[in-house]
């Protein structure tokens, strides 16, 4: 070997060694984002499950619980594909304004975004209130008409509730955009602990009207704190934010609606596995909602925690077109996750008895509950590595503004989705719900996947293109 050559190397070696440091000081920052937001999402789940025992406790599977349940679900997947179609579409829009314009054009994009999130939450709020009987009594359609009764006063009650959630997922995104994740991991405890406080002071008069109560004073606060850390972290408003349209707001709003749509289908898979729920026997809704909130605990430490805290990061490499690490990222952060979530998914499998048995059978909630619940948990955990994996490289299609991959894919997975539901609830009853759930997240994953390579991969090439064509 020359001397040459080795000069040659040697002025490389800086180089190299600058990159795999950046590279392995991003994962670090990554993996310990999702660190703290799988900390604090397990003591926020923590005092969930304190509240569900108590409602457990108090209701059991009764109707009154199937009926807030409902509504409840409903007004969720309302502010959540409201409330998440707009910041979807606001953080990678402002990762890029941020990295090209400027911390304060970004502020201003975020400020007018949130007032705009504000506007439709508000004018959906009056179309759900006035439209209340006639969606209880499609979505409800297996319910008496005492319950159903019972469902359209707990869904106008938590009108306050679809406004405070869904501005908060704003909000929250806001603060994860600039890496803040303690305290938009923090605020969602709030809303289980006033619950819970609610009806320990209810005792056994507790009612529906209790948990409407609680759910509502509960995500006004988390909204509050939320907008507390906000304004601390900005600092004193400009003026331009209000006097000047920032131009990224078409940015925003052009992607806005796909991602609204494909969010609304998708997010639509509860509401849908719920409804056919209800054409079951009576307590069905209530099985599978006690199911899904045991395999909620894996997937709130691991696929939320992770989507939450590496959301972030994959739009500020897709900013500055670094497409090789978002490839690479995406790999080495979903093995990680999985690393941990596939023996607890197992273990959920094999031992749903004694976890359900554990974490509800008590009061009301009678053995026979826990084997029903149980039977459906074990269909519903299969669906934990696919939703992870699914979930993961969601944050990163969204990243890359893939809007019509997005919508084309969840309306396919809407249309599985019911067709597994229909197909398999006939022989395995509320069971079959929980196992075409799994289905449809191995398909949506699969997709997923296949899409962000090769869009990486022709993204790469562009790039290379684009270099030989500056450098002749």
């Amino acid at each position: 070997m020359s001397i040459s050559s080795l000069i040659t190397k040697g002025q490389r070696l800086p180089t190299l060694l600058r990159r795999f440091v950046s590279e392995k000081g991003a994962l670090h920052a990554m993996l310990s984002g999702v660190a703290t937001v799988a900390f604090l999402t397990l003591v926020a789940k923590g005092m969930s499950f304190f509240k569900d025992a108590a409602v457990a406790h108090r209701f059991g599977t009764s109707d009154v619980l199937d009926a807030f349940l409902l509504s409840f679900s409903l007004l969720s997947f309302l502010a959540a594909v409201i409330g998440g179609g707009l910041p979807e579409a606001f953080l990678p829009a402002y990762a890029q304004l941020r990295h090209r314009r400027g911390h304060q054009r970004a502020q201003r994009l975020a400020i007018q975004a949130s007032l705009w999130n504000l506007s439709v939450l508000s004018a959906l709020a009056i179309l759900v209130y006035g439209a209340a009987p006639f969606i209880i009594g499609f979505t409800g359609r297996g319910f008496s008409e005492e319950k159903q009764t019972l469902a359209i006063g707990a869904l106008r009650s938590l009108i306050p509730f679809l406004i405070f959630y869904g501005l908060s997922f704003h909000l929250s995104n806001w603060l994860r955009a600039d890496k803040r994740f303690v305290i938009a991991a923090s605020a969602p405890m709030l809303a289980p602990v006033v619950i819970f406080l609610c009806l320990l002071m209810a005792g056994q008069g507790a009612t529906a009207e209790t948990l409407v109560m609680g759910t509502n004073v509960g995500v006004f606060l988390q909204f509050l704190v939320l907008v507390f850390a906000v304004h601390r972290q900005m600092g004193p408003t400009p003026k331009h934010c209000f006097r000047l349209w920032e131009p990224a707001n078409r940015v925003v709003l052009g992607n806005a609606f796909p991602y609204l749509m494909g969010g609304l289908i998708m997010n639509s898979a509860v509401i849908v596995d719920q409804a056919m729920a209800a054409w079951l026997e009576s307590g069905s809704v209530s099985v599978l909602t006690y199911s899904d909130k045991v395999c909620g605990i894996v997937l709130a430490l691991t696929a939320t925690a992770a989507s939450e805290a590496v959301f972030p990061y994959f739009a500020d490499s897709v900013a500055r077109r670094e497409w090789r690490l978002v490839k690479k990222h995406l790999l080495q952060v979903t093995g990680a996750i999985l690393l941990f979530a596939v023996p607890i998914a197992v273990i959920f499998i094999l031992f749903a008895p004694q976890i359900v048995g554990l974490l509800f059978e008590r009061g009301s909630f009678t053995s026979a509950d826990t084997a029903k619940v149980a039977g459906v948990m074990r269909f519903a955990a299969m669906q934990i590595p696919f939703y992870i994996a699914g979930i993961l490289a969601s944050r990163v299609a969204v990243s890359m503004e893939a809007t019509r991959f997005t919508l084309v894919a969840s309306i396919s997975a809407l249309a599985c989705n019911i067709t597994f539901n229909w197909i398999l609830m006939q022989r395995m009853g509320v069971a079959g719900i929980a196992l075409s759930t799994a289905f449809v997240h191995l398909l949506s994953a699969a997709s997923l996947y296949l899409y962000i390579f090769r869009k990486v991969g022709l993204k790469e090439r562009e790039d290379e293109l684009a270099v030989r064509a500056i450098n002749r």
